[in-house]
């Protein structure tokens, strides 16, 4: 019987495993096949996806050309506004403006917004011209700025408020949140430096479109502490465009001059604000050239108002 079955066995078995192999080998054609489909199906989405990238690199290089077109406009627009005397709205409607012809007897260089990066820089140019200059600052909580106010005080430069945390939305939301940051702000200068701020400029000025609440609720406040206010009348351009050629800003702060009594620049000392502290000491060069005294804000200040209701 085992005979039998051996012999069956040597009989068919090479029929088997021949079967077996042949199944086998369409097996594996299949699967070969079937990744070959993939591996097609991945070429084809490689392809797909580099003609993307390709077209996804022209739309990022058209929206650079876009940025640029429109940094040059918001630089176009920051100077055109620059030529605007905005203490000339009245009531709803423009003076006319000034046709003085005459230099102004002062002019005011005033800086907003620091303590910064910059402030040291812009204190050491100051010194080297012999000028003194007016900070309108906010709050911090870095020592190495708070040393600022100091440095500002000892120096005979003018430190004043410029709110503590320079975010409008808190700030102008209620007379006592405009109170609170009045606060806040006035008792760490007088902690810091020992002496009283000599005075407060509005965010945005007095004349600034954010505040939901008159401007006169806030006055009113200033008033009743006996704390004055000042805007300006010139602006130098470094407000809206932190990338403003410095030869603009010149420009911006000089060609004006003439149309004021008393000229009071407006100037962000801000981190960003490089070439502001590059175009500082041609402005000052080009001011003192005119024998046009630059001084600090003091009692005899015709004090600038864009509020007049």
């Amino acid at each position: 019987m085992r005979v039998r079955r051996l012999k069956q066995l040597l009989l068919f078995g090479p029929y088997v495993v021949f079967l077996i192999s042949i199944i086998l080998c369409i097996s594996l054609f299949i699967l070969v096949a079937r990744e070959n489909r993939r591996i097609d199906a991945m070429q084809e989405e490689i392809e797909h996806l580099s003609t993307n990238q390709d077209g996804l690199i022209e739309k990022v290089s058209s929206l650079g050309s876009a940025v640029d077109e429109l940094s040059d406009a918001v630089g176009a627009i920051s100077n055109e506004l620059s030529l605007i005397d905005i203490g000339a709205i009245e009531g709803g409607k423009v003076r006319p403006v000034s046709t003085r012809t005459t230099w102004p007897t002062r002019v005011y260089l005033t800086f907003d917004d620091g303590p910064s990066a910059n402030t040291e820089k812009i204190l050491d140019i100051l010194d080297e011209y012999g000028v003194k200059g007016n900070f309108f600052v906010v709050g911090t909580e870095s020592e190495n700025l708070r040393r600022m106010y100091k440095r500002i005080v000892d120096e005979g430069h003018v430190l004043c408020m410029h709110s503590y945390s320079h975010k409008y939305n808190e700030i102008y939301s209620s007379v006592d949140a405009f109170t609170e940051d009045l606060d806040k702000i006035h008792s760490l200068l007088v902690e810091v430096t020992g002496q009283e701020p000599a005075g407060y400029r509005f965010p945005g000025g007095s004349s600034n479109s954010v505040s939901r609440i008159p401007m006169k609720e806030f006055i009113k406040v200033l008033d009743e502490r006996g704390i004055t206010y000042y805007d300006w009348n010139i602006v130098s351009g470094d407000a809206t465009n932190p990338m403003l050629p410095k030869e603009k800003i010149i420009e911006n702060s000089l060609s004006d001059l003439c149309e004021f009594e008393e000229a009071m620049i407006l100037f962000h000392d801000l981190s960003n604000k490089t070439s502001t502290v590059e175009a500082l000491p041609e402005i000052i060069e080009a001011i003192q050239e005119k024998d046009i005294p630059i001084v600090p804000i003091d009692d005899t200040t015709i004090v600038i108002h864009h509020y007049t209701q």
